[in-house]
């Protein structure tokens, strides 16, 4: 399904170097204003507290447009993904002011009514179950501090949150958003950062419940939290930086990144070189592998030229498929060449992947952006269910080559009468050794503040 993993990079980026309101290409930022209530306590754990309202309709289709192939595997792939699921969802996220100008509480609940659900169940949706007509959940639920200033500070949080870290992230554009449940800390000074969290309960974004992160051992479920860590060195706004991140799950997966990152103002406009090596080891409850060991390389580029913000990137995995995945669907992020549907991980694969979205403000259409991705690898290592076990997120590859492309447009209405609209219309494709599928995605968000 459409998910936004190859721009948010670029999406990081330019949320902090954009100087005019322009549509966003994969996340709404228009809110409607309504000042409903107004508060003057003169206490700003109360004055400063927000409360937002999302009302959001989301739809997927996908098929396959091939039915033949030379492999067994390809033909059960082509014939059984057609999957169209529609749903209409409701968040309400809650963000108290500073007690103290140190304390704070989030609250976050979000609720989504199936309006369609058919095709293969097998086939990833919006729903864990076939006979789920809905989902409701306390997504958010946590208490922060923040202590210091922009030269150093601490800040952490407990609780149920969403997360956007190096190596997991949250998924927030299905009819709901997945978070976990545990704790964070950063800290930070003028030229060395660092972070520490570890989550114990997950609630995926298909369903309802926070459940306890772990495996089935085959003897009963062993609960394994997640453990995450990192430091960067240097100051991204001077210098270039050098970043080393772990992500891992004692006895099932454990990843580290190491990371350089070097930005180049070139006039008025900016360029990110991005470079990155994976290495993954499996402990004795991964797919029955306890020797699985795999890396990556990845070079990222990516650029703002006027209203254009692009990348190209290239990969290369090592001799065993890279997993992108931890337990309970969690997702890791990598780099620019994971796509869409697919992860252009697998062993011995090589990847390209070029994009970015062009927002129409010279055109009078400031409105308006239009967005356009494609990957292409060659030389992966074919995978057959057949005597190989499947892994994380892992699609299975019939060919030793795959592509996958992707066009849109998005509509975001920042004043006027419409303040807070965000339409998203995406159209997906891809091909090769992976599901030979077409399809899309829609999704429409009214953001509204009420204070």
């Amino acid at each position: 399904m459409i998910e936004s993993k190859p721009l948010t990079l670029a999406v990081a980026i330019s949320s902090v170097l954009a100087t005019q309101v322009q549509a966003g290409a994969f996340y709404a930022e228009a809110v409607r204003e309504l000042d409903a209530i107004e508060w003057n306590t003169a206490n700003p754990f109360i004055d400063d507290a927000s409360f937002n309202l999302k009302i959001r309709t989301v739809g997927y289709d996908r098929r396959s447009y091939r039915s033949k192939d030379y492999s067994s595997q390809g033909k059960v792939m082509y014939t059984t993904g057609k999957k169209r699921d529609v749903a209409l969802a409701l968040w309400a996220d809650f963000e108290s002011g500073l007690l103290w100008d140190t304390f704070g509480i989030d609250l976050g609940m979000y609720g989504a009514r199936k309006l369609e659900h058919v095709g293969n169940p097998m086939v990833p949706n919006l729903w864990s179950s076939p006979d789920m007509d809905g989902i409701g959940k306390l997504g958010v639920a946590n208490l922060h501090f923040e202590l210091g200033d922009e030269t150093a500070g601490v800040k952490g949080r407990i609780g149920r949150m969403m997360v956007d870290s190096p190596m997991v992230k949250s998924k927030n554009d299905y009819a709901v958003p997945d978070t976990y449940e545990g704790f964070r800390l950063d800290a930070h000074s003028t030229w060395v950062s660092g972070y520490g969290a570890e989550y114990d309960k997950h609630s995926f974004y298909r369903s309802s419940g926070m459940d306890r992160v772990g495996v089935d051992t085959g003897r009963g479920f062993k609960s394994i939290p997640l453990q995450m860590a990192g430091v960067t060195l240097g100051n991204n706004t001077r210098t270039p930086t050098f970043s080393v991140h772990y992500a891992g799950q004692d006895d099932y997966l454990t990843k580290t990144m190491y990371q350089v990152q070097m930005g180049m103002p070139v006039g008025d406009n900016f360029f990110l070189l991005d470079a990155h090596y994976h290495q993954q080891k499996g402990g004795k409850h991964y797919a029955g592998k306890e020797d699985h060991k795999a890396n990556m390389l990845a070079i990222n580029l990516f650029g703002m030229i006027g209203n254009f913000e692009g990348f190209v990137a290239y990969s290369q995995v090592g001799k065993h498929a890279y997993d992108l995945w931890f337990t309970n669907d969690m997702f890791g992020f990598s780099n620019l060449t994971t796509h869409i549907w697919n992860d252009f991980t697998h062993g011995k694969m090589k990847a390209v992947s070029a994009g970015g979205y062009y927002n129409l403000a010279d055109h009078g259409l400031e409105n308006f952006t239009l967005l356009s991705q494609f990957a292409y690898g060659w030389n992966g290592t074919v995978m057959d269910t057949n005597g190989v076990p499947m892994h994380g997120g892992m699609m299975p590859l019939t060919r030793s080559n795959a592509w996958e492309g992707v066009a849109g447009v998005t509509y975001e209405v920042f004043s006027g009468p419409m303040q807070g609209l965000w339409l998203n219309v995406v159209y997906n494709r891809d091909g090769g050794g992976y599901y030979n599928h077409t399809g899309g995605r829609i999704m429409l968000d009214y953001t509204i503040n009420l204070f």
